[in-house]
């Protein structure tokens, strides 16, 4: 396995060379601040879920931000490694938008307990906002190779900007994900919601 990509955090932590104490450290707390929240959970909940005491955990992490940002840090390569050269070998717009959708649903599926982390604490916690510009500046040049080539499609939008671009791909997948993990947490993924979400939301968005 690529070390800078994953499929999913277990895969990640499996293939890491960490120390087995740190491993389970990171795993209780991707666990527990996914349905506790980051507030909601103390570093001495998650000493006491992975068995250890918070002195071992002291001993990888100085502070609970530190714990956040090492958990975090795995997900930018792990959702942007490889895959904007994935999606740039396909042809067509049509087929690079399938990809996405149903490649980045099955992403977020597996890694739902970081997701949820990221979409409950963005708009709270200030640690989290740092993580944003992390990813934005981890990913940028991606965007705009993407964004270039979207735009060689005349039938997209010429006026269509990045920010635009990322709304566009994005924020259905992520609505769709909270209505799933967050609002019910009980939720399956459907094909014919994602073949809705193709057609109307993406591809009825990057259109003239």
């Amino acid at each position: 396995m690529d070390k800078t990509v994953f499929e999913s955090f277990e895969d990640y932590l499996e293939e890491a060379n960490y120390p087995q104490g740190k491993k389970k450290i990171m795993q209780a707390a991707v666990d527990l601040i996914s349905t506790r929240s980051y507030h909601g959970t103390s570093t001495l909940h998650i000493a006491e879920r992975a068995g250890l005491s918070q002195a071992t955990l002291f001993k990888y992490f100085k502070t609970k931000d530190d714990l956040l940002t090492a958990i975090l840090h795995p997900v930018v390569p792990g959702i942007f490694g490889s895959f904007v050269e994935e999606l740039l070998a396909f042809e067509t717009t049509e087929e690079r938008v399938r990809y996405l959708v149903h490649d980045r649903m099955s992403y977020l599926k597996k890694n739902r307990a970081l997701m949820k982390i990221i979409l409950q604490e963005s708009f709270s916690n200030k640690k989290l906002k740092n993580e944003q510009i992390f990813i934005w500046n981890a990913i940028q040049d991606k965007l705009r190779v993407l964004h270039k080539e979207l735009l060689a499609d005349p039938r997209v939008n010429p006026e269509l900007t990045i920010p635009q671009m990322v709304r566009i791909c994005v924020g259905p997948l992520l609505a769709y994900f909270a209505q799933l993990y967050i609002v019910s947490d009980n939720g399956e993924i459907k094909e014919e919601d994602l073949d809705l979400l193709e057609k109307n939301r993406f591809l009825g968005g990057l259109w003239k």
